[in-house]
């Protein structure tokens, strides 16, 4: 779990970054403003400083490379941002200079932009220089080196030259050969011991064992997974019936963006599938149907508000042939959300959890509208309840 908040928190402060009102006012386009200035302020807040958590309490545990690659993709997402600001320093700083009796209100307007733009810029060094701190207690780096790296990571401009030769360095070290490794031909207790690899300043010292590689497939099929939630509630049928105040994908734009974000996550489930266990896929295919619960409500409102339009004396009224594309998209979504629980049937019945023709049941019922919510939860409890258990036919 700890990995996973580690990939998902990074991602959620850069997406809440730009979906601010602030961010678009910074870059003089409000077409995906859906965040007030208020609410995006605490978000920032609450995700920098989570962050911030994440990255130390993970000192001891991730692997230093780990830690230097998501802190140089922070600094990455983020140059646009420095970028921009570098710009309105030098205009802002530029007109005023024009007139020094202007300086006071000059100084007034950019020290708070300064002190945010900084404040950033360190949350963004986090996990650089949590990597930083892991590879001096493993003795990968001296502490005059980290020293260094930590001050880069401090420095605007140079905090970013700073992520990228960290990262780069500890790349490099990371497959490092061991210099008094035994045979490999004969098994030993103490190949998973420390092993020594040779430090930026001529000495040599130990590393820790690696730990296990990040899940990409489940962390890019969960990604997806969220994406598809996160566009049914920014525009189409939710929006028609809850207008929102913020702008939202319009409804030409919509339908193309759900398409892509629920291929991207039915293709990366599927690839996702044999890595991981059926009681997980479970558990995600539920948490997406109760997330698409008050979509699924508000869709059914719509039919039976569109309902009578169809039974109109005299022939459906033109209203009524918005009703067909409404069903059949609801339909394909339904579908889409079920993707996880059909993964999670193939794989109980691969493993033989559960008997085949209980497996073709629980498939129909993740087909079925209503039915699939039920079979969701029903499907989930059962390998819940398996959990570790011998393989069964049931």
């Amino acid at each position: 779990m700890s990995k996973m908040l580690r990939v998902a928190l990074p991602i959620a402060f850069i997406v809440v970054f730009y979906a601010g009102e602030p961010a678009g006012t910074l870059f003089g386009c409000r077409a995906f403003n859906v965040i007030p200035p208020l609410m995006w302020l605490l978000l920032l807040v609450t995700l920098g400083a989570a962050n911030a958590a994440i990255a130390f309490g993970l000192v001891r545990t991730e692997r230093t490379r780990d830690l230097a690659f998501w802190g140089l993709v922070l600094k990455v997402c983020f140059l646009p941002v420095f970028l921009v600001s570098l710009v309105v320093f030098a205009f802002v700083g530029s007109q005023f200079s024009l007139r020094p009796e202007a300086l006071p209100l000059a100084f007034a307007l950019l020290t708070p932009y300064a002190v945010l733009s900084y404040a950033l810029m360190i949350v963004t060094s986090c996990y650089g220089f949590a990597a930083i701190i892991r590879a001096r207690d493993e003795q990968v780096i001296s502490p005059e080196a980290a020293k260094n790296y930590k001050r880069g990571h401090a420095i605007p401009i140079a905090d970013l030259v700073a992520s990228i030769r960290l990262y780069l360095l500890l790349r490099r070290l990371d497959g490092a050969v061991p210099t008094n490794a035994q045979d490999t031909n004969q098994p030993s207790r103490t190949l998973n011991v420390a092993q020594p690899v040779p430090l930026i300043n001529n000495t040599v010292t130990t590393r820790a064992p690696r730990a296990s590689r990040i899940p990409w497939p489940t962390v890019v099929s969960l990604a997806a997974s969220f994406c598809f939630v996160a566009t049914a509630y920014a525009g189409g049928p939710f929006t028609m019936a809850f207008p929102s105040p913020f702008p939202m994908l319009r409804i030409d734009v919509w339908p193309l963006v759900m398409l892509v974000c629920a291929a991207a996550s039915v293709v990366c489930t599927h690839i996702s599938r044999d890595r991981r266990k059926p009681r997980e896929l479970a558990f995600w295919g539920l948490l997406i149907k109760l997330s698409f619960l008050p979509f699924f409500l508000t869709t059914s409102l719509i039919v039976l508000f569109l309902g009578p339009y169809v039974l109109a004396p005299g022939g459906p009224a033109p209203q009524a042939f918005i009703l067909p594309p409404v069903l059949l998209g609801n339909y394909i979504i339904m579908i889409v959300t079920s993707s996880h629980g059909f993964a999670a049937i193939a794989r109980a019945r691969n493993e033989q959890l559960i008997s085949p023709e209980t497996a073709k049941q629980y498939k129909r019922g993740h087909a079925i509208p209503i039915a699939d919510l039920v079979s969701s939860i029903r499907l989930y409890l059962l390998l819940r309840r398996l959990g570790s258990a011998a393989p069964t036919t049931m």
